[in-house]
């Protein structure tokens, strides 16, 4: 807002934004019957704000990860909580947004969805010690623990923002083997596609 009370451009579309993530997030949860904490609904909504407005390249080898996660590892204190957090974010994203597109890529999305559970549980970690922070501390125990319901949340904001992303069945299959995905399990039924048996699946062995 400049001098004169009048809310400039930028902000009045960052705002918009916001109001449109927090609604397709709303609609995620329901479809996917999934009840998380507020303070979790609101880091997805501001993890969709930050990275589909500015995204960022994003990395998709597994020396990039591993690098960042050995990094990270190596850190203390405040700097390895940040670059925790920055991982898990990445990896939550990146499953979540991408993740039909990591089935033919050599980093799989069990590999992402890996890395992303063990950043937000070492946050969690990091941060318990700290009596200012067991909210913080409740919330990336959450993100940690419920990382793939909450990678099916953002895949299904992914696919409502994107009305003409082809729906290719076999890397929905893909996901459903690797990661045994209740939203990929439906999505396969609703396509007339046999989902495999949960023997089969690599997340179930």
């Amino acid at each position: 807002m400049d001098d004169s009370g009048t809310e400039k451009p930028g902000q009045i579309e960052r705002t918009n934004a916001r109001a449109v993530f927090a609604q397709l997030v709303a609609c995620a949860l329901g479809k996917a019957s999934i009840e998380p904490s507020p303070m979790a609904t609101a880091y997805l909504i501001e993890l969709l704000d930050e990275r589909v407005l500015e995204p960022e390249p994003e990395p998709d080898s597994a020396t990039t990860l591993a690098e960042a996660l050995l990094t990270a590892q190596q850190d203390c204190g405040a700097v390895r909580i940040r670059r925790m957090r920055s991982l898990g974010d990445r990896a939550l994203f990146v499953s979540g947004f991408f993740g039909d597109s990591l089935a033919q890529e050599i980093v799989d999305i069990d590999y992402y969805m890996q890395i992303g559970r063990r950043a937000y549980s070492d946050v969690a970690t990091g941060l318990s010690g700290l009596r200012a922070a067991p909210n913080w501390t409740r919330l990336y125990r959450e993100l940690s623990g419920r990382f793939g319901d909450f990678v099916d949340v953002l895949a299904e904001v992914g696919d409502r923002s994107r009305p003409q992303h082809s729906q290719n069945l076999l890397r929905i299959y893909e996901r459903y083997r690797l990661t045994g995905s209740e939203r990929d399990r439906l999505r396969l039924i609703q396509s007339g596609a046999p989902p495999p048996d949960r023997r089969n699946l690599k997340w179930w062995q």
